[in-house]
């Protein structure tokens, strides 16, 4: 396997974690599959090898990935002092652990673990490759070259953490090494038909009627090629629903054939703002996200601001009608 990590992450990485005695791992606000599942990778890992560790992350587990192993043990705050290690996952800037945020500024020594276009890049130790699909696929070139032991609770979080970000490799970033990686995670124990079910096969009565909700206020502009729609925090009330369900939402939008830029405004609580951002081929939203104050990939990024709806729409329509006519 070539690029990142190299022998000299591969030796700070044992370094760090031999002479550490408590590990914090903390990764993004609203994780996904491959933030909790790199997450609780790591986690396992390190109890493999002796090192004792806990998992932080500001929101609750999405029920959608409550079956991940160890989910059950991941806490809002440390239940536990004296951490000297801390390890970052799927996140390039210490703002996106949220409250966690506050116990990584306290330590100092931090792992950082990431395939996001770098922003602030913390950490004393950093192993970042934006060419892979997955963070969860950076992790399991680490844990192989550290000559782990892939075992069963591993191998079903990495490839909840590829299948998530490669949406069951349909989206563009699938590589040949994910697919490879897959294959193995397989052999050495994950299930893809429950990770599959689990992640993308189940979906509550209520966020069928959030996403009917998100139909009915679509709208579509520029030969149909820019495809919007809104969530107003009124539907969550009406439709008894949690912003975690709205995971993959923006993806049915981009569905429509004619669609290369989707966006999903929703508003999570009274005037407060996540903007989901999907696009085809060379269209970069995450351009448009960075000049708002949010990031991601070329194709897929996200944005969380203070606003309301009509505001956000007001930033972000010229500048996606400018990113269209620009590609």
């Amino acid at each position: 396997m070539s690029g990142t990590p190299d022998r000299g992450h591969i030796e700070a990485f044992r370094e760090e974690v031999g002479r550490a005695k408590l590990v914090l791992i903390g990764t993004h606000l609203n994780p996904d599959g491959d933030a909790l599942g790199s997450a609780l990778a790591m986690s396992h890992y390190l109890w493999q090898i002796g090192v004792k560790n806990e998992v932080v992350n500001h929101n609750d587990v999405p029920t959608s990935l409550a079956f991940l192993p160890g989910s059950d043990q991941i806490r809002k705050e440390p239940l536990h002092t004296g951490h000297d290690l801390g390890i970052m996952l799927d996140l390039n800037n210490l703002e996106r652990l949220g409250r966690p945020g506050d116990y990584f500024r306290d330590l100092n020594r931090i792992i950082l673990i990431d395939h996001h276009v770098p922003q602030e890049n913390p950490g004393h130790v950093q192993i970042v490759d934006t060419g892979v699909p997955a963070t969860a696929v950076l992790l399991m070139r680490l844990l192989e070259r550290l000559e782990a032991t892939i075992t069963p609770e591993i191998a079903t979080c990495l490839l909840t953490g590829i299948v998530t970000d490669t949406g069951s490799f349909r989206f563009r970033n699938t590589t040949s090494e994910s697919l490879a990686m897959s294959a193995r995670l397989l052999d050495q124990g994950a299930d893809i038909n429950q990770v599959s079910d689990e992640v993308f096969g189940r979906k509550p009565l209520g966020a069928v009627r959030l996403m009917g909700i998100m139909f009915d206020n679509m709208k579509l502009e520029i030969e149909d090629r820019l495809v919007y729609s809104t969530l107003p925090f009124t539907a969550y009330e009406a439709t008894k629903t949690l912003d975690e369900e709205t995971e993959g939402f923006v993806n049915e939008m981009l569905a429509i054939n004619t669609a290369e830029i989707a966006v999903l405004v929703r508003e999570t609580k009274p005037n407060w703002i996540r903007v989901s951002l999907r696009s085809r081929g060379d269209v970069d939203v995450a351009a448009v996200a960075r000049e708002l104050g949010g990031g991601g990939h070329r194709n897929a990024a996200g944005i969380s601001f203070e606003d309301s709806i009509e505001g956000a729409l007001s930033q972000l329509l010229p500048r996606l009608r400018a990113c269209l006519a620009s590609s």
